[in-house]
Formats: structure tokens, sequence, C-alpha cells
């Protein structure tokens, strides 16, 4: 029976995973797949992770070459912003986020692996069977909204040089094929089939950039959104602590109750879930500080892209600026989410019935409290916290640096 009950918490776990899983896979990664044994099977994985961060790197070391060109011959304001630097900023998070899971990977699968064995799957308690179905139909509604303009963007920006080639043929115009990205490269990419290969490596470089983005992205939510829960059917468990009016045994209790046992058994969840949420905080502290240093200025330059420069552009560049929002944004909410639940759990100590046990279950409780008023954060590297506050600030200091772009453009 506990081995049903453990399959069904891991299929449900696995579910809840799936969107983030199919992303990992195509770079060679997994949490949840069975790890592979056979020669081919390992192979195909190796391969995989070597061509997507391969062109991954070698996607950001080409862009970087190109600023570092413009800046040296001194290039307008226009030039340096129109050379997509948000893509820049785009494909820098991409790559810390590649480093993060593959060096992560065993931690996130044992993390995984070990939430199974306190994933609520008991359909006896209506009311934490409802709050966790809700809780994993908003994952996936925002799952689903976050993969869309993802998805959808960077298949704008692969698509776009195609269309604008079949419009300019169709309309008699002579057109050559351009390219989806700027990117220096060190041999001359306009000549014959050299020109299509370059297409061909920008194409899959910016599909590699994406899922490396969204495998990391989706299971960063996927478990920050079971911690939460887990917090939250904690609460409820714990307000329900000293409130029974007859024991087990269904022999009414007239005195003061003794609810140490179970008091200690959420005293261990409570622990098991601050060691999961720890450990995602330590897996990506650094990639939200690259998160919170590199939004403000990726959002700022894709709005003035929108407002001032390609035309052309303009639709790729309002979906990245749909990604770019709610990347950060569900992040933010996510870890702001965490924060809540986790700040709850002291207020559900104190509406627990803590009046009417005994002495040592008072003193359980205590330590429960006293542990549970430090609250869960996420940060960037430790030094800024990241809740929904942080993303107001993101924003706010977007457009502080987009009214400073807007004067300095206007006295050129």
């Amino acid at each position: 029976m506990l081995e049903d009950v453990k399959f069904k918490a891991r299929e449900e776990i696995r579910y809840s995973l799936s969107y983030c899983n199919f992303f990992l896979r195509r770079i060679g990664l997994s949490f949840i797949d069975d790890v592979p044994v056979t020669f081919n099977e390992k192979l195909i994985v190796f391969l995989s992770f070597v061509i997507s961060s391969s062109l991954l790197i070698l996607m950001v070391v080409g862009q970087y070459a190109y600023i570092a060109y413009l800046l040296m011959n001194n290039v307008s304001l226009e030039q340096l912003i129109g050379s997509y630097l948000h893509i820049a900023g785009y494909d820098t998070m991409s790559f810390g986020k590649l480093l993060t899971i593959w060096y992560k990977q065993s931690s996130f699968r044992q993390v995984v692996n070990e939430l199974a064995d306190i994933w609520p799957v008991s359909e006896e308690d209506q009311k934490a069977v409802a709050v966790k179905d809700n809780s994993l139909t908003s994952l996936r509604r925002r799952q689903a909204l976050y993969l869309f303009w993802n998805v959808l963007g960077v298949w704008l920006y692969n698509l776009t040089p195609v269309v604008i080639h079949l419009y300019r043929l169709g309309r008699g115009m002579s057109s050559d094929l351009g390219y989806i990205w700027q990117i220096y490269y060190p041999f001359d990419k306009t000549k014959p089939f050299v020109h299509e290969l370059v297409y061909i490596f920008e194409t899959f470089a910016g599909v590699a950039s994406v899922c490396c983005m969204l495998g990391s992205d989706v299971f960063f939510i996927s478990m920050a959104n079971h911690i939460s829960l887990l917090l939250r059917l904690l609460q409820e468990r714990i307000r329900r602590l000293g409130m029974s009016d007859v024991d087990t045994n269904g022999v009414p209790i007239t005195g003061t109750q003794d609810c140490y046992e179970q008091i200690v058994g959420v005293i261990k969840i409570h622990q098991r879930l601050i060691s999961y949420a720890n450990d995602l905080e330590d897996a990506f502290s650094v990639v939200n500080l690259i998160n919170v240093l590199l939004s403000s200025v990726n959002i700022c330059c894709v709005v003035f892209s929108i407002v001032f420069l390609e035309s052309w552009m303009e639709m790729s560049n309002k979906f990245f600026l749909g990604a770019a929002m709610t990347q950060m944004g569900i992040v933010c909410w996510y870890a702001d989410d965490i924060y809540r639940a986790s700040m709850g759990v002291s207020d559900a100590v104190y509406e627990s019935g803590w009046y009417r046990c005994n002495t040592r279950s008072r003193r359980g409780l205590l330590a429960m409290l006293q542990r549970s008023q430090k609250p869960l954060y996420f940060t960037a590297l430790k030094f800024k916290t990241i809740t929904m506050t942080t993303y107001t600030s993101i924003l706010t200091t977007s457009y502080s640096y987009f009214t400073l772009l807007y004067t300095s453009y206007r006295q050129e």
C-alpha cells in the first residue's frame, strides 16, 4: 500500500514537471527520467548536452565579440542598442542557468525523489485535496503562459528574416536572406553555403538558449510551488493540533492533550521543506543575481528597439518583451509565495490548540514557532531578497534606464 502511495506521488510530481522535462531533454538533461544505462542512451544524452551547450557558448561569445567591436569603433547609441543587447542579456542568463542545472543535476534529482515521501496523495482530507488540485492547476496555466511567450518569440526571430526575404522577392525587389542575430564571425559569413550554415547555426543556437531558459525556470517555479503548497498544507495540520475533543480511540478528552508525537511529525516535515527550499536557494542564487542585474537592462533595450528602431522586428521584440517581463515576474511571484507560506507557519502555530496541550507539547510548538519566524527567502546571491517588491523595483529601474536612453537619443 505504501509503495502504491509513493508511486502515485511520483507520478503527480512527474506530471507537474513534464514541461520542464521536455525542454531539459533537448539539452541532454533530466531530473525525473531514469538514469541512462546502455551505451546508446548515454551517447545520445552526452551528444545532446555537448551540442546544445556548444551552440549556446559560441552564440554568447560571438554576441559579446560583436558588441566589443561596436564599442571599439565608437558607434552611435542607436547602433549599439540595435545590436540586440537584449538578446545577449537573455543568452547570458540562459548560459548561467545551463551551468546551474548541469552542476546541480544530481542534487535536483534527489530533491524530486525525496519530495514524494511527503507528497499529499490521501483523499480522506478533501480540503487538502482541493488545495493541492488548485495549486497544480494554477501552476500548469502559468507554465503554459511562460512557455508560450518564449517559444513563439524565438521562432518569430528565427523566421522573420525568411519572411522579409520572401516579401521583398514578391515585390520584385532585390533581396538576400538576412541573419537572425548580431554575432561576430572570424570569417566572411556572406559567402554562398557559408551564409546558409550561419543561418542554421543561429536558428539552433536560439532554440538551445530558450530550452536552457525554460528548463531551468520551469523547474524552479515548479519546485517553489510544491514547497509552498506543502507549507500551506502543513499549516492546516498545525492548526488542528490540540483541537480534537476525543483521542485516537474515540474517548472524550477531559484534561490537557498530549500532541507531542504529532508535533514531532510536523516539525520533521517543516525541517525537510526548509532543507528543500535552501537547496533551491543555494543552486539558483547566482542565477537570480544575473536575472536581477540583466532583466532591467533587457527590458529597457527591447522597449527602446520597439519604439525607435527596427520596424521589421517590432513583433518579435514585443514577444521578447512579454517573455522578459513574464520570466522575471513568475520567478518573483513564486519566490514571494515561498516567503508568505513560510511566514504563515508561525501564524498557524498561534492559531492551533496550544492552550489545550500539555507542557511538553507546548515546548515543542514553541520551538517550531521560533524557527518559523525566520522566513524562507530566495536571494540574488545574498545581496537582495526576491519578492514581488523586487519585480516592482526591476520595472521601475527599466523605466529609468529607458528615459535616460530616450534623452540621450533625442540629443544626438
